[in-house]
């Protein structure tokens, strides 16, 4: 019996020992004590509480309050920000348990509601159009911008419904035919049928070298134009006979290219009124790369610069329809005609190894070419462009026929000033006003597209009389084409553009007087990488490379205006290209587009010396 007690005592020794190294945990400080009052839950496994903060459990799963959400992320920012998508993907809370869809509507892979408060990345329309980018003018001018609507969180080209419509998450298109759209977003829970494409279009064998060697038998134009025989000199009178032109083909009244144009083949009309039109064949994109090193034919002095050394210039353009000036043309009263140099020439001949400086205010009567396309009323500055004539100046055809802008102005809309130097009032002294009284927008002009020949001639009222400040810009030939429009050669834009990207013009925004910078021509390899719009052999780019230190682009307001070029060999100025278009003012990666002129140079001929409709039809 003793040994029994001894025994019992024993063990009770041990059990009390036991005990006392226990005691440690079976109270709770005070944050765990809190925790579990505060927080009545239903019983996780022991792997779901390893996992503490575990977006998936907390607010997946089953649904989480604020609080919730906030001791995942531990950022009021975050939670804030995540909080807006969530409310809005679970909506009213009805029943146990979040929706199947939340996860894909908090991904942005579907929305709720009208999905106002989408922020996912579509960025294609039911149609299968690509969305334009928010901060963008083009081809659309947005209502709803970063700059204006910043708590819409417009990011890029990505789908958003800021304005609340009914056709829920929409974007502007890159479609200047079409504004706006619903985007290809399924609501919560349904889902979309494929999204239709368009099936290739079989383009068949093309016509190559712009259709200088066609003889094919097409006699209507891409307008619908019966063609004139060539043996016919009516309803119009011509110069193009078989007889003078042997090697051209001129049979019966077939679509030919006897000047090669680089427009591509063409006819006279039937049409009294429309005097020559373009047919519609499928050209070959074989032009000569314009960028590879000229031959040394084509850098021949006496070619480059035409009739003789002395006289330095040919001219080409018949004076009784060009009128005065071509003869006189890329030589300023202030600088070239008194052996004087502005600030950048130097620069820009050196260009090949020269260093590249910012914009800046242009020197008095450097660009004396320069002109301000202006509205009569409102009155405002559309446009800038260029004087080749006394009595015609060239711009680009978007500044005055423009859908998605609402532009479509006729003569009696515009005025043109030359002689200015500032951005705005009457300078007295150097500036002239003077009426329109015919616009011609290139037939084929593609505003619906990518602003594929966007070029127009303006016809002054009246001849203007040349000045210091007023004089015009010299036409490229091939040969000067070839030899300076270079990669990495130095090219001057002048303008009274923004001198910044914005939605909201300020003091800050818009020049006091003329800008000029001067930008490095970019290979067209690299100009067609740079945008998803089409790039075409009508156009080339310039600006700066992303890793480049330097800056500087043209920007909103200097549409139209010159893109010129200094023949170092006659000291001229030539119009090498017209400002067209851009993704933006000098962002990275992207670069600034310009109508290159000379394959427009035939075009402008005809234009001028024959009878072409005035506007676009």
């Amino acid at each position: 019996m003793g040994l029994i007690r001894h025994s019992l005592v024993v063990q009770f020794l041990i059990l009390s020992i036991i005990q006392l190294c226990w005691t440690d945990n079976v109270f709770l400080n005070n944050q765990e004590a809190f925790s579990v009052l505060n927080r009545i839950r239903r019983a996780n496994s022991f792997f779901e509480e390893a996992k503490v903060g575990n977006l998936e459990r907390e607010c997946i799963e089953e649904y989480c309050d604020f609080e919730e959400a906030r001791e995942v992320f531990e950022d009021d920012q975050e939670t804030d920000k995540f909080w807006k998508s969530y409310d809005a993907c679970v909506g009213d809370r009805e029943g146990t348990s979040p929706p199947d869809y939340l996860n894909k509507c908090l991904d942005g892979e579907c929305y709720v509601g009208i999905g106002s408060h989408y922020k996912g990345n579509a960025s294609i329309t039911m149609s299968g159009r690509s969305c334009q980018s928010w901060s963008s003018n083009f081809p659309h001018k947005p209502t709803y911008n970063p700059d204006t609507h910043s708590q819409y969180n417009l990011i890029n080209n990505y789908c958003r419904n800021p304005n609340d419509s009914n056709v829920a998450p929409w974007c502007y298109t890159k479609d200047p035919r079409v504004k706006l759209e619903q985007c290809y977003i399924p609501q919560c829970g349904e889902e979309l049928p494929p999204l239709s494409t368009k099936p290739p279009v079989s383009v068949g064998s093309c016509v190559p070298n712009q259709g200088v060697h066609y003889r094919g038998t097409q006699n209507v134009t891409r307008h619908g134009k019966q063609c004139q025989a060539w043996n016919s000199q009516h309803p119009h009178k011509h110069n193009f006979t078989k007889e003078e032109m042997i090697s051209a083909n001129l049979e019966e009244n077939y679509c030919r290219n006897p000047d090669e144009d680089e427009d591509g083949a063409w006819c006279f009309t039937t049409d009294p009124e429309v005097e020559i039109d373009y047919c519609n064949l499928n050209y070959c994109d074989d032009l000569v790369d314009i960028f590879q090193e000229p031959s040394e034919e084509e850098v021949d002095e006496s070619r480059i610069t035409g009739r003789t050394v002395d006289s330095g210039y040919t001219t080409s353009f018949n004076p009784k329809f060009f009128g005065k000036g071509e003869d006189e043309c890329g030589l300023r009263a202030l600088y070239e005609r008194i052996n004087k140099e502005d600030g950048g020439e130097k620069e820009m001949l050196a260009s090949i190894k020269g260093r590249i400086v910012h914009g800046s205010n242009a020197e008095v009567g450097s660009a004396p070419w320069q002109v301000m396309l202006f509205r009569k009323r409102p009155q405002q500055m559309l446009c800038g462009g260029s004087l080749v004539s006394d009595q015609w100046v060239i711009t680009a055809a978007h500044c005055v026929l423009y859908p998605p802008w609402d532009k479509n102005f006729t003569e009696n809309d515009v005025v043109v000033r030359l002689g200015k130097h500032k951005r705005t009032g009457y300078e007295t002294d150097t500036e002239k006003v003077v009426a329109v009284d015919k616009i011609i927008v290139h037939r084929n002009y593609e505003w619906q597209t990518n602003l594929n020949r966007d070029i127009a001639l303006l016809h002054l009222k009246k001849p203007i009389v040349f000045t210091q400040y007023i004089s015009p810009v010299c036409l490229p030939t091939k040969e000067l084409t070839r030899r300076l429009l270079h990669r990495q050669h130095l090219g001057r834009i002048t303008g009274w553009g923004n001198l910044q990207e914005t939605f909201v013009n300020t003091a800050t925004s818009l020049p006091e007087v003329l800008q000029v910078i001067q930008l490095p021509i970019i290979s067209q390899q690299h100009c067609t990488l740079s945008t998803s719009i089409q790039v075409t052999k009508n156009m080339f780019c310039a600006g700066f490379p992303p890793e480049a230190n330097q800056r500087g682009d043209a920007c909103e307001g200097d549409s139209g205006g010159p893109f010129v070029m200094k023949n170092p060999n006659n000291r001229r100025w030539y119009l090498m290209g017209i400002v067209s278009w851009g993704e933006g003012c000098d962002r990275d990666g992207k670069y600034g587009f310009y109508t290159h002129v000379f394959r427009f140079r035939k075009w402008l001929e005809k234009a001028i010396q024959t009878k072409i409709p005035s506007r676009k039809s």
